[in-house]
């Protein structure tokens, strides 16, 4: 399945709404791959490695089933997630890049790829319901990064 949507990080009609910076933004997307107990739901113990200033090597313990994941920075345009394939995890991907389509109108497209060890071909629904979760998950990442950022 690939997917992709655009959460919109800064809305320059409405003052009563703090904006972002790029940089801000780009600290917050950092910040979701090496503090990940405070983005990704029932997150367990997890391991990390960083292989190089730009390479993060990532073990996730989540209900059921360990995820490795290579993580890799683009410094201010893009993080991008590569999961492992193993016997129980058929791997995928995930992107996130900030857009900016005029000055400080920040977005941020999620763009995924998720594979899966049975065929779904027939399973539209399944495919609604995973879409659903990450957006759902993706605009709350964006709250969490302003959140975190209007502390700092």
């Amino acid at each position: 399945m690939k997917f992709e949507h655009v959460v919109q990080v800064n809305d320059l009609t409405d003052p009563s709404i703090s904006n972002l910076s790029r940089d801000q933004l780009w600290d917050g997307l950092v910040l979701r791959a090496t503090e990940p107990q405070d983005f990704v739901i029932g997150l367990g113990a997890y391991e990390l490695e960083w292989l190089d200033d730009d390479r993060l090597k990532r073990k996730l313990e989540l209900p059921g089933i360990l995820v490795d994941d290579l993580v890799t920075f683009h410094r201010d345009r893009l993080v991008h997630y590569e999961i492992v394939p193993t016997a129980s995890l058929a791997g995928g991907s995930l992107s996130m890049r900030i857009e900016e389509p005029e000055p400080e109108a920040l977005l941020v497209r999620f763009s995924y790829c998720a594979r899966y060890l049975q065929d779904l071909s027939d399973e539209l629904p399944y495919d609604l319901f995973v879409q659903q979760a990450y957006i759902a998950a993706d605009i709350d990442t964006i709250q969490i990064i302003r959140n975190r950022m209007a502390r700092h």
